[in-house]
């Protein structure tokens, strides 16, 4: 028996990656990016870059939806989780109450991003294409473009970017958090009472570990593109698109391991008899 949103989020998971990874590519590696003529705002260099972005639009946004559903997906177990590990609210309140707090603000912040990210595109896509974007301190009969439009919707582009690499920054964090509390939880564990494995532990932590990298890498990319987006490409590839999803479907078959037995004859308290006897003490007059 396994867990079917483990296995959902892990598949979400490797897709949205591999997806982000040639979005990621296409930028390094096939676009001719000259930095220098992006700091000094050109217009004819910034249309261009436009007109790319729409090129690899579908690819992006195809990343984005299965990230989201990953994040969906990834939560219901570690929600799941967190209660049998607690033993029904029991054992390290604090920490498993983190972990489901983590769990939630990163779906939550997952969503909302993307939600803003869908809609700020879709009028910053259309401003570009339907827009005089070209000719504003000068008139179009001159035929000398100023180009200002351009500059002002790349500048507040890289605004809306900012604030999403933050977001995005904040998931990693989060995944960070809930791995080595998960660690610390089942680490602290009797041995005889333990059901999920100390080295699936183990290799969360190492995950959490990379997670962190990624993170760093994220924000590293603001100031040397190239370099640290190579590096992150490579991270990438070994944590989110092979051990994460190896540690979700190995979580799938354990899962159901952690979760407390149902026997219909002991734990039925809403049987007919019960049920009747319950109302009879509800209603002495009867």
């Amino acid at each position: 028996m396994v867990s079917w949103s483990c296995l959902i989020s892990s598949f979400c998971f490797i897709v949205s990656n591999a997806l982000g990874i040639a979005v990621v590519v296409e930028n390094v590696v096939y676009r001719d990016f000259d930095h220098k003529l992006w700091k000094a705002f050109d217009s004819d260099y910034i249309e261009e870059t436009w007109e790319f972005r729409r090129q690899i639009a579908p690819l992006q946004s195809t990343s984005s939806i299965f990230n989201l559903f990953a994040w969906l997906f990834f939560a219901l177990p570690m929600l799941q989780l967190c209660w049998t590990l607690s033993r029904g609210g029991k054992r390290k309140v604090g920490v498993h109450s983190a972990i489901a707090v983590l769990c939630v603000a990163g779906s939550f912040s997952e969503i909302v991003s993307r939600l803003f990210m869908f809609g700020a595109w879709g009028a910053a896509s259309w401003i570009s294409q339907t827009f005089n974007l070209d000719y504003w301190a000068n008139n179009e009969d001159s035929g000398s473009k100023d180009g200002i439009g351009w500059k002002c919707l790349e500048v507040s582009w890289m605004l809306i970017e900012g604030l999403l690499l933050w977001v995005d920054a904040f998931e990693w964090i989060c995944l960070f958090c809930i791995l080595v509390l998960l660690y610390f939880s089942i680490g602290t564990q009797l041995p005889e009472q333990r059901v999920l494995p100390l080295w699936w532990a183990r290799m969360g932590l190492f995950i959490a570990f990379m997670a962190f990298v990624d993170f760093a890498a994220d924000l590293l990319r603001l100031e040397e593109f190239r370099t640290f987006a190579e590096f992150a490409i490579a991270i990438a590839i070994i944590n989110t698109c092979i051990l994460l999803p190896i540690w979700l479907i190995c979580l799938s078959c354990y899962l159901h391991k952690t979760m407390p037995t149902f026997n219909e004859e002991i734990d039925n308290n809403w049987s007919v008899g019960e049920v009747q006897d319950l109302q009879s003490n509800n209603n002495p007059n009867q």
